[in-house]
């Protein structure tokens, strides 16, 4: 099923976009679809801090891989220290490891 993959701030200005549409089923799927098209992303991600949300809900690293129905996936930039829950915001390093790590999962 075809889905929005929103990206913000930075993430939008080094991909040129801020919209796809991909054959999604969940953010861990989105994100290996955004690293698979733009080589350079794995680099640019790394040393960044990031909200991913489907929907409403701010997702955790173990829950990358939940289905996202039919709602849109947002992959938001987070300067540290801004404030929110800290459990929710994903470091780039981890958010690549996990994604690419359980791609069978």
């Amino acid at each position: 099923m075809l889905r929005k993959v929103r990206v913000y701030g930075r993430l939008a200005k080094f991909l040129k976009r801020r919209v796809f549409q991909a054959d999604v089923s969940s953010a861990a799927e989105a994100l290996r679809f955004l690293l698979a098209n733009f080589p350079q992303l794995e680099a640019h991600m790394m040393d960044q801090h990031y909200r991913v949300t489907v929907g409403s809900y701010d997702l955790e690293l173990e829950e990358l891989h939940d289905p996202a129905g039919a709602q849109e996936i947002k992959i938001t930039p987070v300067i540290v220290g801004a404030g929110g829950s800290v459990g929710r915001i994903i470091a780039g390093v981890g958010l690549i490891a996990f994604a690419a790590l359980t791609a069978g999962a």
